[in-house]
C-alpha cells in the first residue's frame, strides 16, 4: 500500500517550506527513515523550544499576550496541568518580572481557549485552564497549535533517531 507524507512549515513572513515522502507503507524501512527525515526537516526549519531561553521572549518586544502564549507552551516554569488565572499570573510575574492585571490575563486566557490553544473547565468564578491536547486515531496525545494544526507528541527525538 502506497503512503504519502507531507510536512509544511510556514514562517512569520508567510514563506512555505515543505518536504514530501512517498513509499510502500508495508516496507519496514519506510516508517523509520520517514520519521528520521521529518525530524531532520523540522529541526532545520523550526527553532527548538528546549534550546530557546524563555527570557529571549522578553527581549523580542513581544506583547504580553504573545509572551504569555510562549510562556505557557515552552517555559519549564509554566503549569503542566490545570491552572487558574491567579496561579499563572504569579508564575508569569516571577518569570518576567512584570506585573499584569488579572483581568488582562483572564482575557488572554479566554482568547487562547477560543482559538483552541487552551482547554477550560469550571464556572467563571472557578475557571481552570490547561494546554489543549487530544487523542489522535493512533492513540497518541496531540497538541493543537494556534493555527489548529495537530502536533503529535511522541517519543523523544533521540529514541526515534536511534531506531
Amino acid at each position: 500500500m502506497a503512503a504519502k507524507v507531507r510536512v509544511e512549515v510556514i514562517d512569520e513572513e508567510g514563506m512555505k517550506t515543505s518536504m514530501e515522502r512517498e513509499g510502500d507503507s508495508f516496507n519496514e524501512s519506510f516508517k523509520p527513515s520517514t520519521i528520521r527525515s521529518i525530524v531532520k526537516f523540522l529541526e532545520e526549519q523550526l527553532p527548538s523550544p528546549s534550546v530557546c531561553d524563555p527570557s529571549d521572549a522578553e527581549r523580542e518586544d513581544l506583547t504580553i499576550k504573545e509572551r504569555l502564549a510562549y510562556f505557557l507552551r515552552y517555559d519549564k516554569r509554566s503549569p503542566t496541568d490545570w491552572f487558574t488565572s491567579s496561579q499563572v499570573m504569579k508564575i508569569y510575574e516571577e518569570a518576567y518580572g512584570e506585573n499584569v492585571s488579572i483581568s488582562t490575563l483572564s482575557t488572554y486566557l479566554a482568547n487562547m481557549h477560543s482559538k483552541g490553544i487552551l482547554m477550560r473547565k469550571g464556572s467563571r468564578a472557578k475557571r481552570h485552564y490547561r494546554l489543549a491536547t487530544k487523542v489522535t486515531p493512533s492513540g497518541a496525545d496531540a497538541t493543537v497549535n494556534a493555527e489548529g494544526m495537530e502536533l503529535i507528541e511522541c517519543l523523544p527525538l533521540h529514541e526515534l533517531l536511534s531506531r
